[in-house]
């Protein structure tokens, strides 16, 4: 019960709006005076919407009246939303705001003015809780503890709206706390004088402790009532949980095996002892899936995916998959939007997964997992990463949406590249070294891992966000012949300001380094390096192209005159030695030199993306801005290294998600870059080493052929003076860019 006085209806009236023709448009609502809320909230608290502009884009067009949706203007509504407005702050605790509304007609049209005196709010002096020794020690602390947490708190305004949400929030805590009858009865007295202090008295009734009985389970035909009952967050014989019912909601309907679940709980029977009843609707226990995708990077991609729900029974899950990427790379890769690649990195690609997952692991909150896997993936002018291995790994649901998970992953993997690029630590490769890297060899990290999902949709969420935390340790003691850690997080935000406009930011850091141990002498394993560029990074860059580079040269090419340049040509022992000049061809014949990335050790990625309707549902735009860099150390780590790409882009919302088409603009000014090309040497026996190199010998064409020893042609200026053309970048994918 409240013990406070109420306002008459007659002093909430506004004062009148003299009497006129009502205009055939309400062309602007605006508020004058308000402090305590924002512009959007008072607009929420409304009926009455101005005419506004069709599409974000036409904001200039629509600022000449023209492309606006029109809305007619009503006297009644609008004096009926002062009558709102003031009911809005008395709620809040501004028992003296008043609201007056003024009209003015402009043109056939009305601008609508609220004119807001808010006055001051009334305070809340005290929360005290009565009752509290009805309930049992342990209780009496955790709601002690908890009373600082109450939507109503002391030095604060006075709302309504708090004041029933802290009652609803106490009678919640005592169902968890087993006390399943409880009520809470809540009183407010408010003194008629200059103080203007509420003091907030919540009483509690907590009546008798409740208890689970053993839960019936109905409707199951496959799923044995055991598995369920053992899937269930409480067990014959707990304490009454209202969250424990829920728990168990989310348990059962992460086995992806049931069509519906109801678990009743006839608080009113009576009894200290609820007898749960659980009612099952199954779905289908075999699932296939296929689909099949388009985009710049892996051209044609197509995958399957064979699901068993109820494996050897206990609702065990078994799944494969299968993966196919760069289907039909020869013939289109001569278009101009997709990446132009050569061989091995346009060969067919794909992965092959089996996958097992154990729903109860000691605990309905805990998952087991293990899996083999085979995979071919190509990172183009970088390398072919073919790798075989399995996985183990144990994960724990938290709350909603929230997961945490342990797992250790051994894998042989070798690379295989265009040419031995990937060995760039020593900018001058040996033969063994290179012979290291490029040879089978096994990686087995230990992998942490934190998700939050709150986020309203899969395809394309519009409020809500997804955090994502990674950890990777791998060393001698996890069978690992390289050793390494690796961290890397990605907070994803999504907020819709104004109805039909997302806005969606990401920030994506990423941390690693190689470990001083047998092995380790080569640096960060090329595949645990950090690479950014592309559809779904900085989309100024095609894919992994933002970040360290180096410039590739054959050798053959040095040897022979370039009249287009100038360039005269390079000796056998110039190249070998290192003194081979190739600014000119840098300068005039750009199209010779391969730009390859090589990683690094630390990136960074952060995105800001407005996205709007266009034409109706379907068709949607969106304007962003990406900007990151990636480091070869953390001691190289420069704010002002970080490069903006501004762009546009279209969306197609199909039944498969958004068919997305971005344009990317790079803004990177350029700078040095290393060149580097094979030395040269006289095969001898059909074989050409390191050790049959002569510098004493000029050698011809024709006896040339190449090491696999990479050596230094020094640095050349790169991307600058670049062409508004040139720094376009386009993309095309499915899926939301984040």
């Amino acid at each position: 019960m409240v013990a406070m006085g109420l306002l008459a209806p007659a002093s909430l009236l506004p004062a009148v709006v003299s009497a006129q023709a009502e205009p055939r448009q309400l062309r602007s609502v605006r508020f004058e005076g308000a402090t305590a809320f924002s512009d959007a909230i008072l607009h929420a608290s409304i009926e009455s919407e101005p005419g506004r502009c069709r599409n974000i884009l036409l904001e200039a067009v629509c600022f000449f009246g023209l492309a606006r949706e029109h809305q007619n203007a009503n006297l009644n509504i609008l004096q009926g939303d002062a009558i709102r407005l003031q009911l809005l702050y008395y709620e809040h605790g501004y028992r003296s705001a008043r609201v007056v509304l003024d009209t003015v007609s402009e043109q056939g049209q009305l601008h609508a003015i609220f004119r807001i005196t808010e006055g001051l709010p009334v305070q809340v002096g005290s929360v005290d809780i009565a009752g509290i020794d009805q309930v049992d020690s342990r209780s009496r602390a955790r709601l002690l503890g908890a009373v600082s947490t109450l939507p109503l708190q002391p030095d604060r305004p006075f709302s309504m709206i708090a004041y029933e949400a802290a009652r609803d929030t106490l009678i919640n805590r005592l169902h968890n706390l087993g006390y399943a009858h409880a009520d809470v009865f809540a009183n407010a007295r408010v003194p008629r004088d200059s103080a203007r202090v509420a003091h907030v008295t919540y009483e509690l009734a907590p009546a008798g402790r409740v208890y689970f009985g053993e839960p019936e389970v109905q409707g199951n035909e496959r799923v044995s009532s055991r598995v369920i009952r053992r899937m269930l967050a409480f067990k014959e014989g707990d304490v009454y949980s209202r969250d424990a019912v829920l728990r168990s909601h989310r348990s059962l309907y992460s086995l992806e095996i049931f069509r519906n679940i109801d678990i009743h709980t006839d608080l009113d029977a009576a009894g200290d002892t609820i007898t749960p009843l659980v009612t099952i609707q199954e779905g289908a226990l075999n699932r296939f899936r296929a689909g099949m995708g388009l985009n710049t990077a892996e051209f044609f991609n197509a995958e399957g995916r064979w699901t068993g729900r109820n494996f050897m029974g206990g609702a065990r899950r078994i799944e494969v998959r299968a993966r196919l990427a760069n289907v039909l790379a020869d013939p289109l890769e001569v278009l101009p939007v997709f990446e132009n690649t050569s061989a091995p990195y346009d060969a067919l690609n794909g992965s092959l997964n089996l996958d097992f997952t154990q729903p109860w692991f000691f605990d309905a909150g805990n998952n087991f997992s293990a899996g083999l896997f085979f995979e071919r993936r190509s990172i183009p002018g970088v390398f072919v990463r073919t790798a075989r291995g399995g996985y183990l790994a144990v994960s724990r649901t938290l709350g909603a949406g929230t997961s945490a998970g342990i797992g250790y992953r051994p894998e042989l993997t070798e690379l295989n590249a265009e040419d031995e690029i990937f060995c760039i630590n020593f900018v001058a490769c040996e033969e063994s070294e290179i012979r290291l890297l490029s040879e089978p060899h096994r990686l087995a990290p230990l992998v942490l891992s934190l998700a939050r999902d709150r986020s309203n949709g899969l395809f394309a969420p519009t409020r809500g966000y997804i955090l994502r935390l990674e950890a990777e340790y791998a060393a001698a003691a996890t069978g690992s012949e390289f050793a390494y850690a690796r961290l890397i997080g990605e907070w994803t935000l999504y907020r819709e300001p104004a109805a039909g406009l997302v806005l969606a930011t990401r920030v994506r850091p990423g941390w690693a380094r190689s470990i001083n141990e047998p092995g380790a002498g080569l640096g960060l394993h090329l595949q645990k390096r950090f690479f950014a560029g592309g559809a779904n990074s900085v989309r100024g860059f095609g894919q992994y192209r933002l970040g360290p580079k180096l410039l590739k040269i054959g050798a053959d090419t040095l040897l022979v005159p370039d009249l287009e340049s100038g360039f005269a040509g390079c000796s056998a022992q110039q190249i070998n030695a290192g003194t081979c000049d190739v600014s000119l061809l840098a300068e005039h014949r750009r199209g010779l030199f391969h730009e390859r990335p090589v990683g690094g050790a630390v990136s960074f990625e952060a995105n800001v993306e407005a996205r709007f309707a266009l034409v109706g549902e379907k068709l949607r735009g969106a304007a962003f801005i990406d900007i990151g860099q990636v480091w070869t150390a953390g001691a190289k780590v420069r704010p002002t290294d970080l490069v903006p790409t501004p762009g546009l882009g279209l969306r197609f919302m199909s039944a498969i998600g958004p068919v997305r088409v971005d344009l990317g603009y790079n803004t990177e000014t350029g700078g040095e870059l290393q060149v580097l090309t094979t030395k040269v040497c006289v095969p001898e026996d059909g074989r050409c080493t390191a050790d049959s190199i002569r510098d004493d010998v000029v050698y011809t064409p024709d006896q040339l052929g190449k090491t696999r020893v990479l050596v230094p042609l020094g640095k050349v200026p790169w991307g600058m003076n670049r062409s508004p053309w040139d720094r376009i970048q386009l993309h095309f994918s499915i899926g939301q860019a984040f």
